[in-house]
């Protein structure tokens, strides 16, 4: 009997060391994952932190421009030029104005805007002519009314000649020029400075034919006798 009971305790015993080798193996592999993982927290609270580009610092203000000076030599074409020097805008090519009044000045406003007549010197609204008879008349009022009167209701369309305040325009009526059509009439004098032969050619008519402010005795030979 006793002979049979040792071999099953040997048995026993190295089946039992056996176990304590793989729990001592386990433990040993679980010791050196946790030293592992401990090590990489370490070093990774010690490396530097890398800042995303939304936790960069935002920063608002601008270094001022600086110039860049040309030295591209003279036989070779240049990559970088000035800006160009601006350029003057040009008038309107047209200016609609409908609901169209006079103002004192002879200017015309309404929607659309506010132009004064080119080459026209607009009477003194309180300006007052005399007649060939000697008769006083009030010649600037009459040239206000006759321009009010001949707009009134009207669509005028007019195209600047210079950019002014308002601007200066020939200004029309379906396809009459109300410039020519006023001093034609001898109710306004012709601008010092125009030499333009439409309205030249309307205000010699007035003067040949005495009409309006023409009529007064005294007045000057036709313009276009002066200017030749």
């Amino acid at each position: 009997m006793s002979q049979k009971r040792h071999p099953t305790i040997r048995v026993r015993a190295v089946g039992l060391l056996a176990v304590l080798a793989c729990i001592a193996a386990i433990s040993a592999a679980l010791i050196a994952t946790q030293r592992f993982a401990a090590v990489s927290r370490v070093n990774e609270a010690q490396a530097p932190a890398i800042a995303s580009p939304a936790d960069a610092p935002v920063t608002t203000a601008q270094e001022p421009a600086r110039p860049v000076r040309d030295v591209t030599p003279d036989n070779v074409a240049r990559v970088y030029m000035p800006p160009p020097a601006p350029t003057r805008r040009k008038p309107a090519t047209s200016i609609r104005i409908t609901h169209a009044g006079v103002k004192p000045d002879g200017s015309i406003v309404g929607d659309g805007g506010t132009v004064r007549l080119y080459g026209v010197a607009f009477p003194d609204p309180k300006k007052i002519c005399r007649a060939a008879s000697g008769e006083s008349w009030p010649c600037g009022r009459r040239a206000y009314i006759t321009l009010h009167n001949r707009i009134a209701a009207e669509t005028v369309t007019c195209e600047p000649r210079a950019s002014a305040d308002p601007p200066a325009a020939d200004c029309f009526v379906g396809d009459v020029n109300l410039a020519a059509w006023l001093l034609g009439q001898g109710l306004a004098r012709l601008a010092s400075d125009v030499a333009d032969e439409t309205l030249v050619a309307a205000e010699a008519g007035a003067r040949t034919a005495k009409l309006g402010v023409w009529a007064e005795p005294g007045e000057a030979a036709p313009v276009s006798a002066q200017r030749q």
